[in-house]
């Protein structure tokens, strides 16, 4: 069905039917519905006076303004080439997507139920113009093209997946696990300010990007959270970049630590080791952790050394973590002839020189050795090299 415009009519669309019209108006007291299944496409507008229900899908290349009442938890897809404006009335959407490129500002409040999807294109919110993310929403696609600008809230407990950013970057957060009692919070990103991240355990550092967390209705008792790493901070390294927290922009910070970090220093994602609580969360920099290399494994040692010290091979190490770890030789054939995955026991103990499976001293030789395991960092290491063994 294939119209240029509709004006003051009920139009009941099913199946998987299509109607495609330039613009789409429904009067007051009238109803337009779509079942599921069914697409409406137009390159032109939408304004609602009356009721729209849709269960289906709806495409649409300009403005959307729902004035009265909508229903049903069909899609709403945003896919204009040029800036769109997004009026809902304060009422809720099963869906919407953003595709297209160009900005979906938002006019007014908008709550979304089941999943948000950024393909292309900015949705744009302000502290009047309000985006609300309800319990359990699945968020798809987003990226440096598509994000959330300005503030987003969510609701509940547990994961929450924000993918928010300001005018000039891409800045999602992730809360691990939210805790409270029906909270709704507002979380929003900025970025281009020379925010100074200074107090005990961490260094003073000028950092660009920060996050600001405020509790808009319930409880909120906080959660760990995980936040990108970007060139823009400017570290030279990430071994020692932590997450902070404040009450305010210049109060000094908590050192909120690390439980896991990937990537580098200029594209990377970093995990508090402490609960979040406060209302202003940053990256900031702390030289309590090791450097990189700092496994060290002897080169060479004898059972029969006069040294008691020099009679096993230990590991040197103060920053690895007991899980995931291992310790390998090889003799020259490539056979294993000694293994632990006992951090404290490699530490402690080391290998004397035994071949494990026969327990029978080794001879005199080079033998290689693997060693595998992750820094308190997060970071995995893997040390290969050879130890000499003297009779």
């Amino acid at each position: 069905m294939w119209l240029q415009r509709i004006f003051w009519v009920s139009i009941f669309l099913s199946g998987t039917g299509l109607l495609a019209a330039q613009s789409v108006y429904v009067s007051e007291s009238q109803l337009m519905s779509l079942s599921g299944g069914a697409v409406l496409f137009t390159s032109g507008s939408v304004a609602n006076q009356g009721t729209l229900l849709n269960q289906g899908e709806i495409y649409l290349g300009a403005d959307w303004n729902n004035r009265q009442s909508y229903g049903g938890g069909g899609w709403l897809y945003l896919v204009g080439e040029e800036d769109q404006r997004i009026s809902h009335n304060n009422q809720v959407l099963g869906s919407l997507g953003v595709d297209g490129g160009g900005s979906k500002i938002l006019d007014g409040s908008l709550s979304v139920l089941d999943t948000l999807g950024l393909t292309d294109g900015r949705l744009v919110t302000s502290s009047q113009n309000t985006l609300l993310l309800e319990e359990g929403i699945q968020v798809m696609g987003a990226s440096d093209n598509s994000y959330i600008q300005g503030a987003a809230r969510f609701r509940g407990t547990g994961y929450h997946y924000l993918p928010i950013g300001s005018a000039s970057a891409f800045l999602p957060i992730i809360l691990e696990e939210v805790a409270g009692v029906n909270p709704v919070v507002e979380v929003e990103a900025f970025s281009g300010r020379q925010l100074e991240v200074s107090g005990e355990n961490l260094e003073t550092k000028m950092i660009s990007n920060y996050w600001s967390i405020n509790v808009v209705d319930g409880s909120y008792d906080g959660t760990v959270v995980t936040l990108p790493v970007t060139m823009a901070d400017d570290f030279d390294e990430i071994v020692g970049v932590v997450i902070a927290e404040a009450n305010d922009l210049d109060e000094s910070f908590d050192n909120l630590g690390k439980s896991n970090l990937q990537g580098n220093e200029d594209d990377g994602l970093i995990t508090s080791e402490l609960v979040a609580e406060k209302s202003i969360l940053a990256l900031g920099l702390t030289s309590d952790f090791v450097i990189e290399n700092s496994v060290e494994i002897p080169s060479a040692f004898s059972p029969v050394a006069t040294n008691p010290d020099d009679r096993t091979v230990k590991v040197y190490a103060a920053n690895l973590r007991a899980e995931s770890f291992s310790f390998t030789v090889f003799n020259r054939w490539g056979q294993v002839v000694y293994q632990t995955t006992e951090l404290q026991s490699a530490q402690n103990t080391g290998w004397d020189g035994l071949d494990t499976n026969t327990n029978q001293p080794l001879p005199s030789g080079v033998y290689p050795y693997v060693l595998r395991g992750i820094y308190d960092t997060g970071q995995a290491v893997e040390k290969t090299g050879s130890i000499t063994l003297f009779r």
